[in-house]
């Protein structure tokens, strides 16, 4: 008895192999740009929430220790920014014991927060309002004021952090009055 040869082909061909890349590459195409998108607001959304979380720990700290809590920009890691749209370079709280607003060498630090992002800015609604300062009742000691947070690029991002005087915190896509964010 005869055997037959079955042919068993082991690879592709040549068009197979072109509408495999051609397909692959419209594919990438549409999904590679969405996941920079995602990849900035991702960016947005963790800078957002680490500065709702110092604010509350701020607050916090105050209202447990009965003591006033400042939250400032700072370029060192030791001291307050007098800028008030430095507060993309890091942030501090420390206990406040004189109420001054700057952090003097006997002061306790509380927490230290280091910027990492560099497309991310954030600054403070006037120059009055370089620091935040949370007395023991967890009011915030002034009046209302605004931190906004910007993307450089996808100015759809925005964000504005909005501190009421009786420590109230919330997030809105718009300044108070209704205006996009902006960080110029």
């Amino acid at each position: 008895m005869a055997r037959k040869h079955i042919f068993n082909p082991h690879g592709f061909t040549l068009v197979e192999l072109l509408t495999t890349i051609a397909i692959t590459g419209v594919v990438m195409s549409l999904v590679i740009p969405a996941l920079g998108n995602m990849r900035e607001k991702n960016a947005m959304v963790s800078a957002t929430n680490l500065f709702l979380a110092q604010l509350h720990l701020a607050r916090s700290t105050a209202i447990t220790r009965e003591k006033s809590i400042t939250l400032c920009p700072t370029p060192d890691n030791l001291q307050c920014s007098s800028d008030f749209q430095a507060w993309g370079s890091g942030y501090l709280i420390f206990e406040d014991s004189n109420k001054n607003q700057r952090r003097d060498a006997q002061e306790p630090i509380i927490s230290v927060q280091e910027n990492t992002a560099t497309d991310i800015t954030i600054a403070s609604s006037s120059a009055h309002r370089n620091s935040i300062t949370f007395l023991a009742q967890g009011r915030a000691w002034f009046s209302n004021t605004t931190v906004r947070i910007c993307h450089q690029q996808q100015t759809a991002l925005n964000r504005s952090i909005i501190i009421s005087n009786n420590g109230r915190v919330r997030v809105e896509k718009t300044m108070a009055d209704g205006s996009p964010v902006t960080c110029q």
